[in-house]
C-alpha cells in the first residue's frame, strides 16, 4: 500500500511539474479550437480501432465542419492543423519551420533528403539541387523516351487480348529503370528481374506500417515498437528494401573499377550536353569530401530516398491518371487531340512538354482528387506568428493536402467533381498559389519534382497515341488509405483499345 501511494504522489508531482514547464505552450494551444480533445489521450481516439481506410473517411466526412486552424494533441504531443493557403505558405518558406517532425524518423531515412536533420539538409540539398538542372533534365529526354516506347510495346499483348489489368506494376517497372538509368546512369538486366519485382510492392507495404505508426501515438517509444509483430515484420522488408540499393551500388562500383582499368569516364553524358551532371555524380563527389562526413550508410539512404521518392510517386500518379483517363473518355480525347497537336509521332522533345498546356491541367486536377501524398508535417524550432495565430515551439505543424485540394471556399461548391478546367491559366491567378502543392513547396520541396513531370508526360504522350483507356471504376467509388504515399481501396484495373489512326 506504501508502494502504490508513493508511486501515486511521484505520478502526480511529475506531472503538475510537466505541465507547468508547458505552461506557455498551453496557453498558446487553449487560443486555437481543437474539437477531439480527450483527457490524457488527446485525440489519440480517432485513430483507436481503425485502419488507414478508416481513418481518412471518418476525416474527410468531416472535413468541410473542422475549423481552421485546429487544434489537436497526440497524447502530450501538440499538433496544429493548417490548411488555408496563406498560413500554409508562411509555415512552409519560415526558416524556424523548416525541420521536420520526430515521427519522420520512423521511416529510417533519417540520413538521406527525405528526413536528415536541418543543418545537414542544407548542405546535401544545395550541392544535389544541381543533379535536376535543365541541363541535366534536358539530357535526360531521349532515356525517358526509349523507356515509353519500350512501355507501349509491351502493352500490345494487353491491347489485343482486351484483358482488364493492373497497369500500376508495369508502370513501376517503368519509373524504376528510368530513373536507374537517368540519375544512377545503372542499367538492370534480366537477372535483376527479382529484385525489381520485389521491390515496389514490399517498400509500400513497409511504408504503410510505418506510416500508421505515426498515429497510433502508443507505438511512438521504439523500446515497446521493438516489442511488436509489426518491427519484426519492418525488420524483414527493410532488408529486402536494402536489397535494391545495394545492387545499384554494387553495380555502379562495378562500373567505376571498370572505367578506372580503361582509363575512361563512367559518365555517359553526350558531347550535346557537357555539363549534365547527374545525381549519382554528385553524390560520389559528395562522399569523396572528408568535411561532409558521408558514411556508407548516408550514401545509401539518399540513394534509397531518390529511388523510392521518385518512383513510388511517379508510378502512383501515372496509374491514377490511366484511371481518370478511363473515367472520362471525352476529356482523354482532349488529350489526343493535343499529343497530336504537339507531337504526333516520333520521340517527344524537351520543347514539346511545355506545350502540353492540357495534359498537365489533366494530371495536376487527378493529383487533386488523388493525391500522392495526404499529409506534410513541420516542427516549428522557436515559438512562431502564422498570420492571427501563434505557434509555440515543440508543435508539430501539420498540412492536410487531402483538405486543402477539397476545399469549397478555394475550388467551389464544384469542387468534387473532376474538372481539369480548373487549372486554366485565369483560374490559377484568381487562386491562391499555395492552394494546389501535390509536391510541396518552400525550400523542402520535392527535389525531383520536374524530373517527375517530365517522365510523366512522355510516358502519356506514348500511350495517348496508341491506345484508348477504358475502366469500370467510377471516381466517386474510390477511397483513399493513409500512407507515405497514399493508397486506393483498388487496383488499378484498365482495359486498352488499340488506336488504328496512327502508328508509334
Amino acid at each position: 500500500m506504501l508502494v502504490l501511494v508513493f508511486l501515486s504522489v511521484f505520478v502526480l508531482v511529475y506531472y503538475i511539474n510537466f505541465r507547468r514547464s508547458r505552461k506557455r505552450l498551453y496557453e498558446l494551444a487553449n487560443r486555437i479550437p481543437g474539437p477531439f480533445d480527450y483527457p490524457l489521450i488527446g485525440s489519440v481516439l480517432v485513430a483507436l480501432g481503425r485502419g488507414p481506410l478508416e481513418v481518412v473517411n471518418y476525416l474527410m466526412e468531416r472535413m468541410h465542419h473542422l475549423p481552421s486552424p485546429m487544434r489537436a494533441w497526440f497524447g502530450p504531443f501538440l499538433m496544429v492543423v493548417i490548411d488555408r493557403p496563406e498560413m500554409v505558405q508562411e509555415v512552409l518558406n519560415s526558416p524556424a519551420c523548416s525541420q521536420k517532425p520526430y515521427m519522420y524518423d520512423f521511416f529510417r531515412l533519417s540520413k538521406g533528403l527525405f528526413a536528415a536533420p536541418l543543418d545537414t539538409w542544407r548542405v546535401h540539398r544545395k550541392l544535389l539541387n544541381p543533379s535536376f538542372s535543365p541541363s541535366v533534365l534536358k539530357s535526360f529526354v531521349p532515356i525517358l523516351n526509349t523507356r515509353a516506347a519500350q512501355f507501349v510495346r509491351d502493352l500490345n499483348g494487353r491491347a489485343v487480348a482486351g484483358e482488364c489489368f493492373d497497369i500500376h506494376d508495369l508502370l513501376a517497372r517503368y519509373t524504376l529503370l528510368s530513373i536507374m538509368k537517368t540519375s544512377i546512369g545503372v542499367e538492370l538486366g534480366e537477372q535483376d528481374e527479382s529484385v525489381l519485382h520485389k521491390y515496389t510492392s514490399n517498400a509500400i507495404a513497409m511504408f504503410t506500417n510505418c506510416f500508421e505508426r505515426i498515429y497510433k501515438v502508443w507505438l511512438h517509444p521504439e523500446f515497446i515498437y521493438k516489442l511488436t509483430p509489426t518491427y519484426r515484420e519492418e525488420t524483414e522488408r527493410m532488408a529486402k528494401f536494402k536489397a535494391m540499393s545495394s545492387k545499384i551500388i554494387e553495380k555502379r562500383r562495378a562500373l567505376r573499377s571498370e572505367s578506372h582499368q580503361s582509363h575512361q569516364t563512367i559518365s555517359d553524358d553526350s558531347e550535346e550536353y557537357p555539363k549534365a551532371r547527374k545525381f549519382i555524380d554528385r553524390l560520389e563527389e559528395m562522399a569523396a569530401d572528408p568535411q561532409l562526413r558521408i558514411d556508407d550508410d548516408c550514401f545509401q539512404q539518399h540513394i534509397d530516398t531518390l529511388i523510392f521518392g521518385g518512383n513510388d510517386t511517379s508510378a502512383q500518379t501515372m496509374a491514377n491518371t490511366f484511371l481518370t483517363m478511363g473515367m472520362f473518355p471525352e476529356l482523354q480525347e482532349k488529350l489526343y487531340q493535343e499529343v497530336m497537336n504537339v507531337c504526333p509521332s516520333g520521340p517527344i522533345t524537351y520543347e514539346d512538354l511545355t506545350r502540353l498546356t492540357y495534359m498537365e491541367m489533366f494530371v495536376k486536377e487527378t493529383l487533386r482528387h488523388l493525391p500522392i501524398t495526404g499529409t506534410i508535417a513541420r516542427a516549428p524550432a522557436q515559438e512562431v506568428q502564422v498570420c492571427d495565430i501563434t505557434i509555440p515551439a515543440g508543435t508539430m505543424i501539420l498540412i492536410p493536402f487531402l483538405k486543402m485540394h477539397h476545399n469549397k471556399s478555394v475550388w467551389g461548391e464544384d469542387a468534387e467533381t473532376f474538372n481539369p478546367d480548373q487549372f486554366l491559366p485565369e483560374r490559377c491567378a484568381e487562386r491562391h498559389p499555395y492552394a494546389f502543392i501535390p509536391f510541396s513547396a518552400g525550400p523542402r520541396n520535392c527535389i525531383g519534382m520536374k524530373f517527375a513531370w517530365n517522365s510523366i508526360k512522355i510516358l502519356l504522350c506514348h500511350v495517348i497515341r496508341n491506345y484508348r483507356v477504358h475502366t469500370d471504376i467510377r471516381l466517386q467509388d474510390i477511397k483513399l488509405s493513409l500512407s507515405l504515399v497514399m493508397k486506393l481501396n483498388t487496383k488499378h484495373l484498365i482495359r486498352l483499345e488499340r488506336r488504328t489512326e496512327v502508328l508509334v
